[in-house]
């Protein structure tokens, strides 16, 4: 009996098989719902893995450091007394549409632009989120380690090429990077190396009501395999 990693991977063949397959949606997420639409998995921002126990993460192949999506998790908001609406209100700032906005990448190696940055205290288990040195909300090593260990067992990383021909965006579905066992100690090394980011992604919408993304787990492309016990490259025709 195949193992359900060896039924996905066969999955992916048939689908590099057809060659390059024209987006489904248009847009950032077109890479991810057409592969996923492809494999029969219904769109969800479900905390479970998508495929008998397996994380699909799907991307273009970009520059070097390109950020790939962990997960998404919110902070303790009940204990830092704080939430997104006070945070888009205090931290925000007009973009060019004329919303009120909050869309940055925040690190810990060094502090962005806006004035962020994270810090890990292994003492307290805590990671802070800080402006300008004062923080603003934490999210606790418990909570990002349930996360990372769940939704991140194991996971397959696939990589695409793309091309455009009049004016319609097309994938070619031709790499894997199958990983197994994340650890909330390979994910706290490379958050404090830069290696890993949080990203706020929000906005105010006209009805003053604020809408967010989901408060972003993001890993450079490059560092995914140094978040695994174990990773393994497969490359497709």
């Amino acid at each position: 009996m195949k193992e359900n990693f060896e039924i996905l991977l066969d999955k992916i063949k048939l689908i590099n098989n057809e060659g390059w397959i024209e987006s489904l949606r248009t847009g950032d997420t077109g890479v991810g719902y057409t592969l996923e639409t492809k494999l029969g998995i219904k769109a969800n921002s479900q905390k479970k893995p998508d495929f008998k126990g397996i994380e699909i993460k799907s991307f273009r192949k970009r520059t070097t450091g390109a950020l790939v999506t962990l997960f998404s998790q919110v902070p303790n908001w009940k204990k830092s007394n704080s939430n997104r609406n006070e945070i888009l209100e205090k931290y925000g700032y007009l973009d060019e549409n004329e919303r009120y906005s909050l869309y940055c990448s925040v690190y810990a190696n060094n502090k962005n632009n806006l004035g962020w940055q994270l810090q890990s205290d292994e003492n307290k288990k805590k990671i802070y989120i800080k402006h300008n040195n004062i923080n603003v909300t934490f999210w606790d090593f418990e909570k990002i380690e349930n996360r990372i260990t769940k939704k991140h067992k194991e996971t397959f990383f696939i990589f695409a090429d793309t091309k455009k021909e009049e004016g319609k965006e097309y994938f070619l579905y031709n790499k894997i990077i199958h990983a197994k066992n994340s650890s909330l100690e390979k994910f706290l090394i490379l958050l404090k190396n830069g290696k890993i980011c949080h990203d706020f992604v929000m906005h105010r919408k006209k009805s003053g009501a604020t809408r967010d993304h989901g408060f972003l787990w993001r890993i450079k492309n490059i560092s995914i395999p140094e978040l695994f016990e174990y990773n393994k490259e497969i490359i497709l025709n």
